[in-house]
């Protein structure tokens, strides 16, 4: 018979990060965690399109501030592969080498939203159910 395992946190989110979030909070403030994941999955994916379009349009420049960017916030929240990702673009991008960047790209939304659907359940469960 198949054994069903329970699906493994993937390995591109490391919720340790989160506990030092966590330890900001304060009484009777709102869900700091919450309210840093909900702005993060704003604003990485408005950078991971950034960077798909400055790929598109040829712009090192704005590829190399976006992938900084987003590399720094998803390393806060443990995205590590997202950040590790960012690095390599960074990289490249410093370089103008935009054709080697192309094929990071996919790896790089792979990653993003394998940690947004994480981030997405995590933000469910806090939320109070009415």
């Amino acid at each position: 018979p198949a054994e069903t395992t329970m699906a493994p946190t993937p390995p591109s989110l490391d919720r340790t990060a989160w506990n030092a979030i966590q330890a900001l909070q304060r009484p009777g403030q709102p869900d700091i965690l919450a309210t840093v994941l909900a702005q993060y999955l704003v604003d990485s994916r408005t950078l991971v399109e950034h960077i798909r379009e400055a790929i598109a349009s040829g712009n090192p420049h704005v590829v190399y501030e976006a992938a900084h960017r987003l590399k720094s916030s998803s390393a806060q929240l443990g995205a590590l592969a997202t950040a590790a990702h960012c690095t390599n673009l960074e990289s490249l991008a410093r370089k103008s080498k935009l054709d080697a960047v192309t094929p990071l790209l996919e790896p790089l939304t792979s990653s993003h939203r394998a940690a947004c659907e994480v981030m997405e359940v995590e933000l469910r469960n806090r939320t109070p159910r009415e």
